[in-house]
């Protein structure tokens, strides 16, 4: 009995300091601005990789012919887009800190990725390497907006872009359910097909709202570290860069392709 009360106390003494003198707990470590900016990139790694998967069957396919390939590319993106349709429901309700949540939608996003993206490559060549410079200008350009604080957050910005997003989520989920029963709402332009001045507003305004957004994503995270946030906190950091990045991506890709029609 004795053995174990000592042992206990060592255990508490290597915890909390000596026994007997605990004047604290230990203090949680906090998170940085560096540890979301690894997160991230781990993110976008992953989306890569899995965007691959379906990119080189849907190209394959397209080459030879293969029309199994496309089917099984595109049947991946379609669970990754429902799982990914899923997390972003449960982000607006509660930040996602779990790190294997948020490489799940990462996978996820990157299975649809790269099945859209050959497609809309093999009807517009160098239209994805467009979209992805594009993205990474967009990321870059807001981001120095709001280091020399030209852009930044307050109140009623928060207020005017959260109940936008709202509006756009709905659009979007609405148009996705009318597509899964065959219906066509109208409201985005499929790749070769003529743009109309409806299709053209949703598009740039979508697209201008994504940019806008990593205002709010960048004021979160600055926030954050500067309360002393546990450093679990930047994976919700890196959750929201990271849909960020893939959601300008896809708005770029489909204003290209009006472009060129």
């Amino acid at each position: 009995m004795m053995k174990s009360q000592y042992t206990e106390q060592q255990r508490m003494g290597s915890a909390y300091g000596p026994y007997g003198q605990m004047t604290q707990a230990p203090q949680v470590e906090s998170m940085r601005i560096d540890d979301v900016i690894v997160r991230t990139v781990a993110l976008v790694a992953a989306t890569f990789v899995a965007a691959m998967v379906t990119w080189s069957m849907v190209s394959s396919g397209i080459e030879n012919g293969d029309e199994s390939a496309i089917s099984t590319a595109m049947t991946l993106g379609t669970i990754g887009a429902l799982v990914g349709l899923g997390i972003i429901l449960f982000s607006m309700f509660k930040p996602v800190m779990n790190p294997v949540v948020c490489f799940i939608y990462a996978a996820g996003q990157g299975l649809l990725l790269g099945g859209v993206s050959a497609v809309f490559e093999n009807i517009y060549p160098g239209i994805v390497v467009n979209a992805l410079l594009g993205t990474v200008l967009v990321f870059g350009g807001m981001l120095a907006l709001y280091k020399f604080r030209i852009l930044k957050n307050s109140p009623m910005f928060t207020k005017i872009m959260v109940g936008a997003g709202f509006g756009i989520f709905a659009l979007i989920l609405v148009n996705f359910g009318a597509s899964m029963f065959g219906a066509d709402l109208g409201l985005f332009a499929a790749p070769g097909e003529s743009v109309s001045a409806l299709q053209w507003i949703i598009t740039i305004g979508i697209t201008v709202w994504a940019a806008l957004s990593f205002i709010l994503d960048f004021d979160m995270i600055e926030q954050s570290a500067n309360a002393g946030a546990p450093k679990k906190f930047a994976w919700a950091g890196a959750f929201g860069l990271t849909a960020g990045l893939i959601f300008l991506y896809w708005n770029l890709l489909r204003l290209l392709s009006y472009f060129q029609e």
